[in-house]
């Protein structure tokens, strides 16, 4: 009877292993049979806002504003003996002026090495923390997109990321076939602020589960 019970229990941690090891990872979906599921681990994640930043989205004032400009740099304004330009004119070398502070950056990291990186320098099209992010322009084109959502004005606030992986990073199954993921995950962001507002955000390493898989032809 005891050998009996031994064998029994022993069979039945067995299947609870083996059932364990078919459940997919942090809430991803199981992927169709025969193909890889990849993971997306950010390792690292940077944000700053900064309260003197130049922005030519929101800001009707920065929008309006002129500065000088010497050379390939900006100069006081006040004493400017140059050329006065709109600070939101796209194409300038610095984009920081003059009485304007750092410019607002964001840096994702995974451990698969992708890495994104953007910095609002004032005609960007999109602001950081409503959307898509720039993971460099090839691999935008080729539809590799992490989207972030989120807010710096909270001490502790939630966060969102998406992540697609489109066709021209397609995965293969064993068949043959090439296949597509998105996932998307919330995430707790910590930010600290200065006596001017200035926030420096971060989150500790987390993973953006997929939740949904598209052939491609």
């Amino acid at each position: 009877m005891v050998f009996q019970t031994l064998i029994t229990g022993l069979v039945a941690f067995t299947s609870s292993v083996s059932a364990m090891a078919l459940q997919p990872r942090a809430g991803s979906i199981t992927p169709p049979e025969g193909c890889p599921l990849p993971t997306w681990t950010v390792s690292n994640f940077q944000w700053y806002n900064g309260s003197k930043s130049l922005d030519c989205i929101h800001n009707e004032v920065d929008k309006n504003t002129k500065g000088c400009l010497c050379g390939r740099a900006w100069c006081d304004p006040t004493t400017c003996n140059s050329t006065l330009v709109n600070v939101c004119y796209t194409g300038m070398p610095n984009y920081e002026p003059w009485g304007y502070g750092p410019p607002q950056t964001l840096n994702i990291d995974f451990e698969d090495g992708l890495h994104c990186h953007d910095e609002y320098i004032g005609y960007r099209i999109h602001d950081i923390g409503y959307g898509e992010s720039n993971c460099g322009y090839a691999d935008r084109s080729l539809g590799r997109i992490v989207s972030f959502y989120g807010t710096s004005n909270e001490a502790t606030s939630t966060g969102h990321m998406d992540y697609v992986l489109g066709a021209g990073h397609a995965l293969k199954c064993a068949n043959g076939s090439s296949i597509s993921y998105s996932g998307s995950t919330d995430f707790p962001v910590t930010c600290t602020h200065d006596s001017f507002f200035n926030a420096t955000c971060t989150a500790a390493p987390f993973e953006i589960p997929v939740l949904s898989y598209e052939w491609v032809l």
